[in-house]
């Protein structure tokens, strides 16, 4: 059904991860992609996968922070292919390197401010810098890539630790999920559909540092191997019993990008094996 040729594409963190798989299933579909990423070593062994699949992709350097950056990147990806008809927000991180938000001597405004600076205003930048071409056309999808985290947490959520504020993570995604249904209701009259993808558990860098210091606390775990204990909890949390996979958020944004979903928008979407089921 999910027919996206003749189309092109930019995937925000588009290097690695979820990123990537998101990138190859849109090529796999026909689509011609711009993998854009801070990381341009990344971006462009991803590129070489896209190719291989007998697509066409550029690797573009891009700071999602920086509205400049993404307008340049933009303007890089018209100047070669002519039009732009899909933008998928994915960068995002957990929190800064370091910071577990729990400790005395954490600096929490520093984590809080550059996650929502990536997470937030980094899906409003590389929107801001598509939409006027997507209106101009009367056509465009966006695919945010936000995360269950965004509906609240499941049971007992971490500790809030001395600072008393908590994770920026899930606020950050909650945000991203509200944003969606605004762009999406205001967009709608230029036939522009906005929808988000809630991931589950995919095995990335963000779960392994996770699962990494829930190793280093936890005695039983300290001779298991981080990828086992991984697919363990999510076994035993997840009704469909496993994690999930980068492709399989991947199809999901395939098929929003295609025509096939073209009365779909300002969704929020989970992928993630029933753990979230509201």
């Amino acid at each position: 059904m999910i027919d996206l040729t003749g189309k092109t594409a930019l995937v925000t963190g588009g290097g690695k991860g979820i990123g990537r798989g998101i990138t190859l299933v849109l090529a796999q579909q026909g689509a011609n992609v711009a993998v854009g990423d801070i990381d341009t070593d990344s971006a462009e062994k991803t590129v070489g996968e896209i190719q291989a699949i007998g697509r066409e992709g550029i690797a573009v350097q891009l700071d999602v922070t920086s509205q400049t950056s993404a307008d340049e990147a933009v303007s890089m990806i018209l100047e070669r292919w002519g039009h732009l008809d899909i933008l998928v927000n994915n960068a995002g991180i957990g929190r800064l390197a370091g910071h577990a938000g729990v400790g005395p001597d954490d600096d929490w405004e520093k984590n809080w401010d550059a996650v929502l600076d990536i997470n937030v205003k980094g899906v409003m930048h590389c929107t801001k810098a598509v939409v006027g071409h997507f209106m101009e056309r009367e056509y465009g999808k966006i695919i945010n890539i936000a995360s269950g985290a965004g509906r609240g947490p499941i049971g007992w959520g971490p500790p809030t630790g001395s600072s008393g504020v908590g994770s920026p993570y899930g606020p950050s995604k909650a945000a991203v999920i509200n944003y969606t249904r605004y762009v999406a209701a205001g967009l709608g009259r230029s036939n522009i559909n906005v929808n988000a993808i809630c991931p589950g558990r995919v095995w990335t860098a963000f779960h392994e540092l996770a699962i990494s210091e829930r190793q280093r606390t936890d005695p039983v775990l300290a001779r298991k191997d981080l990828n086992e204990i991984f697919a363990q909890t999510a076994g035993d949390q997840i009704p469909l019993g496993r994690e999930q996979a980068p492709e399989e958020i991947g199809k999901l944004t395939a098929f929003l990008a295609s025509e096939d979903a073209c009365s779909i928008t300002g969704q929020s979407i989970h992928v993630d094996g029933g753990e979230r089921m509201a």
